[in-house]
């Protein structure tokens, strides 16, 4: 069974209602005693270290990551489950945000799952500010724990999300505000940069079972590697264009990727979690994404590989391919068979799966168990092979870092400084696209921010339509040829803060009718 933190389920709207009525004397037997549950070292220290797992959950989970890979063309599925077929259809539909949809946890569970992360981490960060002491002098410890968790999550709810809420240990009861991706995920390497700081001359080791990694227990040195890799990431990836691309600090993520899961001040390592068949630790991103019989290989990416096979199925069988890549045996296995129904859409459909990690696949012997991957340390090399290249760094290390992989797995010819910095940038989006594939869920970040997705694909997922109707919100959405497929601009943001204040003006008024004994005649 799966142990989630008490707040695992909340969501922003959840969180905001509970401290605007923090002051009214009515009890809710269904809200824990956050002041009591919170009042003992102890309990703040389980707190924090349930975060991670938390965290880790909604990072390695179904919504929104397989409906994700499909749309970008990487993974391929016609079946209804988790957003993959109807966000899958060519010429590209709009993302239907319903809270009645079929499709409505796409953005439900994510939503859910990082803002009630969130919100625990928050209550210990809140708690220790408080001077509630964790046993045997390790408050700072664990409070390194909740702040990787706080700045993961909103990492994480701004590549997500075209706008979300910013709340941590500092917010307060003002009016709460959207705030758009852009401004999240400058919140979030503000907390990064706090958590990688606070981590200097420390050497702190955390049990097994915090985050079980295949690398060892986790301690200071691993936490801070892992922090400045996923800082980098989150610069890497927040563009939403080409153009947004090419505006990133690429000499920070230089910066942070050198001291990264592979850079110069450690050991370099693949940042693995073990499995204990779904318990608490599993990857179901990875179970469903290796399994032949629920996800497939878009033809695109095996025409990446062998050009001679086709870059989609026409319902054609085409003959298994083949590659100089040894990663296209290693890795992929040709059935010679689809799966689903080609009324759906055959393009859709491949005669290919991914099996690199399929021990840990749902209907592997090993399901659930052994290390899935979460972040792979080619995946900090390439970041910061793209940052050299970017910034006119040293191309000799950029190809170095590119054939680790491409030479290393690939047994591919290497790359070289010698070719530039276009040939090399080609042979890392190469590197990116084989190697981190079903890894991350890196596919989507890659192809909006090279404008290598579908036209009408959505470049972000909009606020779920259940949290907008809680507070009374215009329900929007993104995707669909000739539609808005991303952030729509600060007079959008003006209009839905607009009816923010007006929701939040309600509860205001409910909490005066309350506390008069009145009944409620809030209309609107």
């Amino acid at each position: 069974m799966r142990n989630h933190s008490y707040l695992r389920f909340l969501g922003a709207a959840a969180l905001l209602a509970v401290g605007a009525c923090v002051d009214l004397d009515v009890t809710n037997p269904n809200q824990p005693d956050i002041k009591r549950a919170l009042g003992s070292g102890e309990d703040v220290k389980n707190i924090a270290i349930s975060t991670v797992n938390s965290w880790y959950l909604s990072m390695t989970d179904v919504e929104p990551w397989l409906m994700l890979s499909a749309t970008s063309d990487m993974g391929t599925s016609n079946f209804g489950n988790f957003g993959m077929r109807f966000n899958n259809l060519e010429p590209r539909a709009e993302y239907v945000n319903n809270s009645a949809g079929g499709d409505r946890a796409v953005v439900e569970n994510p939503w859910n799952g990082y803002y009630g992360t969130l919100g625990a981490a928050n209550d210990v960060l809140i708690a220790i500010a408080n001077k509630v002491e964790v046993p045997n002098g390790e408050t700072a410890k664990y409070k390194a724990l909740a702040a990787f968790s706080q700045a993961a999550s909103l990492s994480d709810l701004s590549l997500i999300f075209d706008q979300s809420f910013v709340v941590d240990e500092t917010t307060g009861g003002t009016t709460p505000a959207f705030k758009n991706y852009k401004e999240v995920a400058a919140t979030a390497l503000t907390k990064w940069d706090a958590l990688i700081a606070s981590l200097n001359g420390t050497n702190y080791t955390w049990e097994p079972t915090v985050l079980p990694l295949s690398a060892g227990a986790l301690n200071s040195s691993i936490l801070q590697r892992l922090s400045n890799t996923m800082a980098a990431r989150l610069l890497a990836y927040t563009p939403r264009s080409a153009a947004d691309n090419a505006t990133v600090n690429w000499a920070k993520v230089v910066s942070y990727a050198e001291k990264g899961i592979t850079g110069t001040t450690g050991t370099p390592i693949d940042i693995n979690v073990v499995g204990d068949d779904c318990n608490n630790w599993c990857s179901l991103f990875v179970y469903y994404n290796n399994e032949p019989t629920w996800l497939r290989v878009d033809m695109r990416l095996i025409n990446l590989m062998d050009p001679n096979s086709p870059s989609k199925y026409t319902g054609t069988m085409p003959p298994k391919g083949s590659s100089p890549d040894a990663r296209f045996e290693s890795d992929f296995q040709y059935h010679g068979a689809v799966i689903g129904d080609p009324a759906r859409g055959i393009y859709m459909q491949s005669p290919y799966s991914h099996k690199r990690f399929r021990f840990h696949a749902r209907t592997s012997p090993t399901s659930g168990e052994g290390p899935a991957p979460l972040i792979l340390g080619a995946e900090n090399d390439l970041l910061w092979a793209e940052g050299l290249i970017r910034t006119n760094g040293s191309l000799a290390k950029a190809a170095e870092l590119i054939n680790k992989t491409r030479v290393g797995r690939g047994k591919l010819a290497p790359a070289d400084a010698a070719e530039g910095a276009a040939s090399l940038l080609n042979k890392l989006y190469y590197e990116r696209q084989v190697e981190l594939f079903n890894t991350s869920g890196v596919e989507q970040w890659d192809g909006r921010r090279t404008d290598r997705v579908q036209a009408g694909t959505v470049r972000h997922l909009p606020v779920p339509a259940k949290e907008l109707e809680i507070l009374r919100l215009p329900i929007y959405t993104f995707g669909g040829v000739g539609k808005p497929d991303r952030y729509m601009g600060e007079s959008f943001d003006q209009a839905l803060n607009q009816a923010l204040r007006v929701a939040y003006d309600d509860v205001a008024a409910m909490r005066r009718q309350l506390r008069a004994g009145r009944n409620l005649t809030i209309q609107r």
